[in-house]
């Protein structure tokens, strides 16, 4: 089934047994066909009318989502860049499949709206490589390119901010260029090998102002948290929601 259906037929609250927190797993269970349906697709950008063009296929994927509304039942992700502010601003909801760019790097974003209230449901490209193999335009210029490294599909491009570049910067705007999810085949299929924590995703609490009224969410700070349980830069207590799936062993 292609990735657009998937998303558009997914619904959480069908699965049994889910726990907000996902201590049991379920929710991470339940994610992994889409991401492997993502891991096993690329984008492919062209140059307008043209035959040349660039694939970038994502290696790793981490998972966000976030239910808006109130009640102890809603599964909350407050590291979800695009959601509702905690003063009560209303942002809209993307349509499916916009790519938001933002300061961690790119996601596909997958937002609806269920019972009258959006669910915020997007996949960050943690890593890519780059295929280059049918692009046709003339290089004039070759500084540098000798010390250019080579990502591959066992040894990905692991900075997730380089991924504007590697869908942006491959044709002039002068020229136009597209990009385009394309949907793997059952020969592309990908095999997850590793299903982890999220990179440096903070776990939250709630947080209640000086006054005692309108609390709002925090991260965790480090004091009193086990090394083994902190976020990769040591600054903060780690969720444990294992929402990031990869094809390599990490």
């Amino acid at each position: 089934m292609e990735l657009k259906e998937k998303i558009k037929n997914f619904n959480l609250s069908e699965h049994e047994g889910i726990d907000k927190d996902d201590k049991n797993g379920k929710i991470s269970k339940a994610f992994k066909p889409i991401a492997e349906t993502i891991l096993s697709g690329y984008f492919k950008v062209s140059k307008n009318n043209s035959d040349s063009y660039v694939t970038v296929h994502p290696t790793c994927v981490e998972m966000y989502y976030h239910e808006e509304g109130e009640g102890e039942d809603k599964i909350k992700d407050y590291i979800v860049y695009h959601r509702d502010s905690n003063d009560g601003k209303r942002m809209p909801v993307f349509p499916i499949g916009v790519l938001h760019n933002h300061v961690s790097g790119i996601d596909i974003t997958f937002e609806k709206v269920v019972d009258d209230l959006p669910v915020r449901f997007s996949a960050l490209i943690r890593e890519f490589w780059i295929d280059k193999s049918n692009k046709k335009e003339e290089q004039t210029e070759k500084y540098g390119e000798e010390n250019i490294k080579v990502y591959t599909e066992s040894n990905p491009e692991k900075r997730s901010t380089y991924l504007y570049e590697a869908l942006y910067s491959q044709y002039s705007v002068f020229d136009g260029f597209s990009v385009q999810w394309v949907d793997g085949n059952e020969n592309d299929r990908k095999k997850i090998r590793c299903v982890n924590t999220r990179l440096n995703v903070a776990e939250y609490e709630m947080k209640n102002n000086n006054d005692g009224k309108n609390p709002k969410p925090e991260k965790i700070k480090k004091d009193g948290i086990a090394k083994e349980l902190l976020t990769k830069n040591k600054n903060y207590k780690q969720c444990q929601r294992m929402w990031r799936y990869s094809i390599n062993e990490d």
